[in-house]
């Protein structure tokens, strides 16, 4: 077997591993991706706001550890239009899911 021929196989054989190593950081990043968007969150705050048209509330929350977030108010997208029973002024539990387009749902809020 020549040098030019042994350098080949050798070329060949570097790729195969590396892009078998590739393929499989990727499915890992695809795993974690998909458990972490699968993955719901609780926070407790009070309802600021609600817009029912758009289906979304206002929340003025306690810090979320688990995201790192700090005590902040922000809108979110309601997964089901909010029960009757609640409003404005209402100290609230909500669970929350990151959706298909990065945005956060609420999966489920009720009065706290």
């Amino acid at each position: 077997m020549n040098t030019l021929t042994l350098a080949f196989i050798l070329a060949l054989l570097a790729t195969g591993t590396a892009a078998r190593a590739a393929s499989h950081e990727h499915e890992h990043q695809h795993d974690a991706a998909t458990q972490q968007a699968a993955a719901t969150y609780v926070g407790i705050g009070l309802l600021k706001a609600v817009n029912a048209k758009d289906g979304k509330v206002q929340i003025a929350h306690e810090p979320i550890a688990e995201l790192e977030w700090p005590s902040m108010t922000m809108w979110f997208t309601l997964r089901e239009p909010l029960s009757k029973g609640l409003k404005a002024g209402d100290a609230v539990r909500f669970e929350i899911k990151q959706g298909e387009k990065k945005q956060w749902l609420i999966e489920k809020i009720e009065r706290k």
